[in-house]
C-alpha cells in the first residue's frame, strides 16, 4: 500500500513566529503524532528565512491521512494557524518513486 506524503509550505507573519511554533508543537504535532498511521509529522524552518516553514507529513496510507484531515480539532486550531500566516498555504501531495 502506498504511503501518503504532504509538504505544506507556509510563510508565518514575523510577529507571530514564536506563538506559531509553540502552538504548532503543542497542538498540531502532539495530536497528529498520536494518530493512527502517522509515521512522520515535523515542522521545518527555512535556513535563510525564519518566517518560511515547511510541514513534512508521512502517513501509512491515504485513508490515514484522510482521517487526520477530518479531525474535529482542525476547526478550532486551523483558523488560529491561518491568522498567523502571511501568505496562503501551499500543499504538495507527493508520491515516492519507490512506491
Amino acid at each position: 500500500m502506498a504511503k501518503a506524503r504532504l509538504l505544506v509550505e507556509l510563510d508565518v507573519k514575523a510577529d507571530s513566529i514564536e506563538e506559531f511554533v509553540a502552538m504548532f508543537r503543542e497542538e498540531f504535532m502532539t495530536r497528529s503524532r498520536s494518530e493512527q498511521g502517522c509515521e512522520q509529522y515535523e515542522l521545518w524552518r527555512d535556513s535563510t528565512s525564519a518566517t518560511k516553514m515547511t510541514i513534512v507529513e508521512v502517513w501509512s496510507s491515504q485513508a490515514d491521512l484522510d482521517t487526520h484531515l477530518a479531525q474535529d480539532w482542525f476547526s478550532i486550531w486551523g483558523p488560529k494557524l491561518e491568522a498567523m500566516q502571511a501568505t496562503p498555504l501551499v500543499v504538495r501531495a507527493l508520491s515516492s518513486i519507490e512506491d
